[in-house]
């Protein structure tokens, strides 16, 4: 039997009695060499783990074939950003039972004294900066390590053009602890050697502007929008997009081929508590985007100008993907698009083509629930005193859900 035990801050007046219990009745005790020393009464065998994650998974092996009963000793709390995943991934036929324990993010927003029910997480160690939201709606814990330090995460948002509020905790519930809450300027200067810290980026004092500004609308008018010469997406059919998009309220949405950002712009009022990334390369559309998006009073909407893929790096994980324009790049998108597994997306295409192609990659992507409509509005348009039929392009879209990787 493998035990997955967390032991939270790694001091010994945070471990509850239960913890302490459950490490009594283990035989075999696996863990860093400070987590063992939370424990010197115990009497079984001990291995230290390496920071070689492989080297790890075979102390455990061979530990777990002795048929006794083995725990392991995380820091934190096993299901946040710790060994649990790979755990259950190197051991799949094996019964693990997993035991809580204080994480840093809960030190963290408790020092802070922030609620943290509708907070969003995300890991810089060993990952690019670009996960981290380029707007900050909602308050965003991120743990931190290795190059990524605290005053790199405020230089990456001073490049951007924002100065958010954030605290930092580094050896929280230690005798050296450090907190602090700052602007990005002044952590930018920061001289402490922040090692491995936890990082809470304050939502920006006007997030809820966007409700202010579109809101939950559908179906904007056209004629609210500047367009200039660039292709809109018209208000009978953009209802329908979002219709199939399904965007809930926390949601990351990208719009691939923005245009005017018509669809980016509604979206953001569905999303009101995400972020709508808007891809376009037409450096045209592109400022009309920015005066569409300054006009409605939408600040959710984060403009990544370029071509997808290729600008994909610049993403976070993404709830919602709707593609209006590929650049003949659809295959290269459906691929790499950082859509989380049961995402949501959504292809528009006015040539059957074009249809043919999207419904076979998004069989051969192993996407799931495919789904397609074709549909032609008509407008009705006084003349004098009759009304004459108006017909827009026939347009199809084609919609999906992300299944699992194979």
């Amino acid at each position: 039997m493998l035990q997955v035990i967390g032991i939270g801050p790694g001091r010994p007046e945070w471990l509850p009695p239960a913890i302490i219990e459950l490490v009594k009745n283990c035989e075999i005790l696996i863990g860093g060499s400070r987590a063992l020393k939370l424990f010197p009464d115990f009497t079984g065998h001990q291995y230290v783990l390496s920071g070689n994650l492989s080297s790890s998974v075979e102390v455990i092996r061979n530990a777990l074939q002795e048929k006794k009963v083995v725990g392991v000793l995380v820091s934190g709390d096993p299901g946040f950003f710790s060994f649990l995943p790979r755990l259950k991934k190197e051991f799949p036929e094996e019964n693990i039972d997993v035991h809580p324990g204080i994480s840093s993010l809960q030190f963290a927003f408790a020092r802070a004294e922030l609620p943290w029910q509708e907070a969003t997480f995300a890991s810089v160690h060993g990952r690019e900066l670009s996960v981290l939201p380029q707007v900050i709606t909602r308050p965003t814990a991120v743990l931190t390590g290795g190059e990524n330090t605290p005053q790199k995460i405020a230089q990456f948002y001073l490049e951007r053009g924002h100065n958010p509020k954030i605290s930092v905790g580094n050896a929280l519930a230690y005798p050296e602890e450090f907190w602090a809450t700052m602007d990005a300027e002044q952590l930018a200067q920061e001289k402490t050697f922040l090692k491995n810290a936890i990082v809470i980026l304050h939502p920006h004092s006007h997030r809820y502007s966007t409700m202010q500004g579109t809101g939950s609308r559908l179906g904007i008018p056209d004629e609210e929008f500047l367009r200039g010469k660039v292709p809109m997406t018209k208000a009978e059919i953009r209802v329908q997009v979002l219709a199939k998009a399904q965007i809930s309220k926390f949601d990351n949405v990208v719009d691939i081929g923005a245009g005017t950002g018509s669809i980016s712009i509604e979206a953001a009022g569905l999303a009101s508590e995400g972020v709508v990334y808007a891809i376009e390369h037409n450096p045209e559309a592109q400022e009309l985007i920015l005066t569409n998006q300054h006009k409605f009073n939408v600040s959710n909407l984060c403009l990544i100008p370029g071509v997808a893929p290729d600008v994909f790096g610049e993403l976070p994980p993404v709830d919602v993907c709707i593609i209006g324009g590929s650049n003949g790049r659809l295959a290269e998108i459906l691929k790499t698009v950082p859509l989380v597994e049961g995402g949501r997306i959504v292809i528009t295409a006015v040539t059957i083509e074009t249809v043919a192609q999207g419904l076979k990659l998004l069989t051969d992507n192993n996407y799931q629930d495919i789904d397609t409509v074709s549909i032609q509005a008509v407008r009705w348009k006084a003349v004098q005193t009759l009304h004459m039929a108006q017909a827009l392009n026939p347009i199809f879209i084609i919609s999906a859900r992300k299944g699992e990787a194979s």
